[in-house]
């Protein structure tokens, strides 16, 4: 698995830069006496059900809170830059 993220930002040469992952890859390697033609269609199936691939497919959206020593606290995460474009 290798994913892709912005560089500008995180050193400090772009500070409206994005930060969010841009790229995703990944590589299923598998042994087996199976077929071409099976072994795809399990990794379809597979991918097709899995959560983790399929909520970065799709945006979702974020709740977030902060909480100190029990009590809440008001916080509101910036927008990121991706979405301000």
């Amino acid at each position: 698995m290798r994913a892709t993220f912005p560089q500008m930002r995180k050193y400090g040469l772009d500070p409206e830069a994005g930060v969010a992952m841009e790229r995703l890859a990944y590589t299923l390697e598998i042994e087996s006496p199976a077929s071409a033609d099976a072994v795809a269609r399990l990794a379809e199936m597979a991918a097709a059900n899995c959560h983790a691939e399929n909520s970065l497919r799709v945006p979702v959206p974020i709740e977030c809170a902060l909480r100190l020593n029990g009590d809440d606290v008001p916080f509101m995460p910036p927008e990121p830059p991706e979405l301000r474009r």
